[in-house]
């Protein structure tokens, strides 16, 4: 008798046993499209079997087991740093791509193609108020196209800023998050998935904001740290990262806009931790492409170089020719005027000087010999140029503008290109993590299945134990009577 009630004990912790089963694959089935949410297993456990012992054996359960994989989290978090870095590169850099006309119909390769064909036809009548105007329409243009370029080029820039900003707050925001949830999983008994989602999903965003190392520690919670050295969140504990604007100490250029820092909880500079994700493409865009062409403290701007070559020739050889030879000889006046002050401001202030007149415009060249429109052909000359003075760093005055187009271009390209190579990693990274610890409602159909037979043998065999003792009581009642 005693035996039939062993085994009907263990055939009844079976039952609470493959519910538990059961219980977690519905759970499974029902979050497997939860972001973040991986397949759970219930781990199972045989009971001893000793007959002299009254050990009918049986099944046990040892605890639910997570089927996460850390490395595949890592290949996505590696993944999503480089996607995140591309995708901001390619952003900023498509943006100011448009921006630089490389057909030279308009911008300031336009304008400058309509001052060289003001100078020619200048040239062919040196008196005639009508040319003599022309010059000075075209050179109003040219200088808004700089202008127009520059203060587009710095409307890019101050968006990347204000992108910065944002993504550096949504930084502060997600580990003030994984803080949070590692509280609540230290206080919480068990492995609870879908607090383990909540983590993990944080810090895929995290990755896709800055690159960072993770390290799981043995009660489930997350200790992460920016670039591998500085801690952004250690237990319950979160840093907070700081945007901060400085000018170099060495700066030659004191007026120039300042470069973005990131600081850690302790004010220091980490700026260079941060070369991944969005805010490392932010950083790299408005500390290096920018100063690149409109100029920070340490160098002026290619935008900046070519509106003060072409002005600063112009008016060379303007002031150096004369309206008249007198007597007396009447010199002629700069065409163009900027802030010399901030030269990397000076395409956003060049302008036409104030008040000038066609009249006061030099043709003649003093010589000797004098040449009436001597100046004039030099000045139309240098759509051309063969004389080193006429171009800059060894380029014409449009070649160079067309390298900074084509540079701009090229990076735009190549970072377009990245953005594609790197989501299809990303997406792959993703696809085999989902491979390895997704759920997959075939293989928890299957082991349902299995279950719910396991279910129904445990379940007959409590019938027939029933059966059976209700048969030997029958037959001991029958034997006392």
């Amino acid at each position: 008798m005693a035996s039939l009630f062993t085994a009907l004990g263990t055939a009844g912790s079976s039952l609470d046993v493959i519910e538990q089963a059961i219980g977690v694959i519905q759970n499974n089935v029902t979050n497997a499209s939860t972001p973040g949410y991986v397949t759970q297993t219930l781990q199972l456990a045989s009971r001893p079997f000793d007959l002299s012992e009254g050990s009918l054996g049986g099944v046990e359960a040892t605890g639910v087991q997570s089927a996460r994989d850390v490395y595949a989290e890592q290949s996505v978090w590696s993944a999503n740093e480089q996607a995140g870095l591309s995708s901001q590169e390619s952003a900023s850099l498509n943006q100011l791509q448009q921006i630089f006309d490389v057909s030279g119909q308009s911008g300031i390769p336009g304008a400058l193609s309509t001052l060289y064909s003001a100078f020619s036809a200048w040239s062919t009548s040196p008196s005639d108020a009508t040319a003599q105007q022309s010059v000075i329409t075209a050179a109003q243009g040219l200088s808004s196209a700089f202008s127009q370029t520059f203060s587009q080029a710095q409307q890019i820039s101050s968006d990347t800023d204000q992108q910065l900003s944002s993504s550096v707050s949504q930084l502060n925001q997600y580990t003030a998050q994984i803080a949070t949830l590692n509280g609540e999983i230290r206080t919480t008994p068990g492995n609870d998935a879908g607090l383990q989602a909540q983590l993990y999903n944080t810090i895929e965003e995290v990755s896709n904001l800055a690159p960072i190392t993770v390290n799981m520690q043995s009660d489930g919670t997350a200790t992460v740290l920016l670039g591998g050295q500085s801690p952004l969140v250690q237990g319950t504990t979160q840093n907070n990262v700081t945007l901060n604007y400085a000018q170099s100490a060495t700066a030659t250029n004191p007026n120039a806009p300042p470069s973005a820092q990131l600081l850690n909880f302790n004010g220091q500079d980490i700026t260079s931790l941060v070369n991944q994700g969005t805010i490392g493409g932010a950083l790299n865009f408005v500390n290096t492409t920018m100063p690149a062409i409109i100029g920070n403290g340490q160098q002026q701007g290619s935008l900046n170089q070519l509106a003060q070559g072409v002005a600063d020739r112009i008016n060379t050889l303007l002031s150096g020719g004369q309206v008249s030879a007198g007597p007396p000889p009447v010199s002629g006046v700069p065409l163009f005027t900027y802030d010399a002050t901030t030269p990397t401001g000076i395409a956003g202030s060049l302008s036409v000087a104030a008040n000038i007149t066609g009249s006061q415009l030099a043709a003649t060249s003093p010589g000797p010999p004098s040449v009436a429109n001597g100046v004039a052909n030099e000045l139309a000359n240098m759509a051309n140029p063969t004389n080193a003075a006429d171009m800059l760093s060894g380029f014409s005055y449009t070649d160079y503008y067309g390298n900074i187009a084509t540079d701009v271009g090229q990076q735009a390209s190549t970072a377009s290109n990245n953005d594609t190579t790197n989501t299809n990693v990303l997406n792959q990274a993703q696809s085999l993590r989902a491979t390895v610890s997704g759920v997959s409602l075939n293989d928890q159909a299957t082991q349902l299945l299995q279950f719910q037979e396991s279910y129904q043998a445990s379940a007959q065999m409590i019938s027939t134990i029933n059966t059976l003792t209700q048969s030997l009581l029958t037959v001991m009642q029958d034997a006392s009577s």
